[in-house]
């Protein structure tokens, strides 16, 4: 018997260190309206209802609730991977041919403080195919209120794995891990278990970076791509720099038009142990500081090598 035990002992520890990793990567950020969270390429919205699972969940009320947020799909299904009661519903939009956006809306029944409540979790992410997939592990850690203080953002500074970064005045949050700077860069990022999956979130990302609708009275063509090295957190990093160009035609002053030219660095790498996805991106009109020729929030970041 002891051996057997000791290796639900071992069990119980990897489990544990697995947790403990995914938790490091789960970000919170309370925006407006409801909690938004980002692990990885999952990013998951939670709304609270001080009512029960079995009050609320009805086939007809979650049939109402896609017809509203404009949800094809009314087929209930439950996943075998989550122990308490739910059904939830899919939705998926394509984008370009390997490029889709995935939504799951799952309806929880939960209890918070002894009294049952109705959670509804809608979890999104973006992948080359059509996937149901969620993360699991991420939505216990989010249920369990288990993201950890220094991964909360929204504030006017904050934790970029371990090193504090302060929030210029103009800077707002696009998103649960999305800064912009109007005239001085923005950045999204992402933690991820696998350098692999961190190239393929950076992958998609440039491919949605052809896609992007334009405004009216704008065009947007890409100019070049190329790898290049950069000093991105200290450290020497091989990044893919992509050229954007927007083009503004005046639509009744047909002869004036000006062109802006948009600078976007895809990285994908290890930082102090972890995997990331990051993008940062600055206008070539913004303002750059002298000593390192980029934009002020951008510069907090990367820099150039010498003599480039």
């Amino acid at each position: 018997m002891k051996p057997y035990f000791y290796l639900l002992f071992l069990l119980s520890l990897s489990l544990a260190a697995q947790n403990k990793d995914a938790q490091k990567r789960l970000y919170y950020n309370p925006m407006e309206g409801d909690p938004a969270y980002a692990m990885g390429k999952y990013k998951l919205k939670l709304q609270g209802f001080a009512e029960s699972f079995d009050t609320l969940v009805t086939k007809q009320n979650m049939v109402n609730f896609a017809k509203k947020n404009h949800i094809l799909d009314t087929i209930l299904k439950q996943n075998p991977r989550l122990a308490m009661p739910h059904y939830y519903l899919t939705h998926y939009k394509k984008n370009g041919e390997n490029h889709w956006q995935n939504t799951m809306v799952y309806f929880i029944g939960n209890k918070i403080e002894g009294k049952d409540v109705l959670l509804i979790a809608t979890i999104s992410s973006v992948s080359e195919v059509p996937s149901e997939e969620i993360d699991i592990e991420m939505l216990q850690l989010v249920l369990d209120k288990k993201v950890p203080k220094q991964n909360y953002m929204g504030g006017r500074s904050f934790d970029f794995l371990g090193r504090k970064v302060p929030l210029m005045d103009e800077c707002y949050w696009q998103g649960v891990n999305i800064v912009r700077c109007p005239t001085k860069g923005e950045m999204n990022w992402s933690l991820h278990p696998s350098l692999a999956e961190a190239k393929q979130s950076v992958t998609l990302q440039k491919e949605w970076g052809n896609m992007i609708p334009p405004r009216p009275n704008y065009a947007y063509s890409r100019i070049s791509e190329q790898q290049k090295t950069l000093i991105f957190e200290g450290k020497a990093t091989q990044v893919t720099e992509v050229i954007y160009n927007e083009h503004y035609q005046d639509p009744i002053l047909k002869s004036y038009y000006q062109d802006n030219k948009l600078i976007v660095y895809y990285i994908a790498t290890i930082v102090r142990g972890q995997a990331i996805a990051c993008v940062i991106s600055y206008w070539d009109y913004n303002e750059r500081l002298p000593d390192t020729g980029l934009p002020e929030f951008v510069s907090q970041f990367i820099r150039l090598p010498k003599g480039a």
